[in-house]
């Protein structure tokens, strides 16, 4: 049996046949250029700058008002007396984890609310590390219950 090869197609396809390209002349692309750079000088563009940002206006300069600090002191104490009920709840060995699942809710709610009044408050306040403290306790009980650490073995 002979096998004819399709040789003619390898050599269609190989044949470097170029196909002419349009000739522009130089004197066209240079009256078009001329021609736009006139016009950009006959109407210059009005670019403005973006608003830069003014760090001071970030700053806090005025202190809680004691109306916004006592708010303040208060979801703390709620927080800390809800994780004192937890902790209590947790001790007394006929309660089921499932019946404390409604106070870790609460719990993490009032620790994301909470969060949010921490970057408000002063660095130099003392009322901003008992919030800090008070959140990161508040975080780690809601992370073990999810976590199971107080499933029994």
């Amino acid at each position: 049996m002979k096998i004819d090869g399709n040789n003619e197609i390898a050599h269609s396809a190989a044949t470097d046949k170029t196909t002419p390209k349009e000739a522009t002349s130089d004197a066209e692309f240079k009256n078009i250029l001329k021609a736009s750079v006139e016009r950009s000088m006959q109407h210059p563009l009005k670019i403005q700058s973006p608003p830069q940002p003014n760090p001071v206006a970030a700053i806090r300069f005025t202190p809680l008002s004691p109306a916004t600090r006592d708010t303040t002191i208060e979801r703390v104490d709620n927080l800390l007396n809800l994780l004192d009920h937890y902790r209590n709840q947790l001790a007394d060995p006929r309660v089921t984890l499932r019946s404390i699942e409604p106070i870790v809710s609460t719990i993490a709610k009032e620790k994301e609310q909470l969060s949010a009044v921490l970057d408000t408050l002063p660095n130099d306040d003392g009322l901003k590390d008992i919030v800090h403290r008070t959140l990161i306790t508040a975080s780690l009980e809601v992370m073990k219950y999810n976590r199971g650490d107080y499933i029994p073995a």
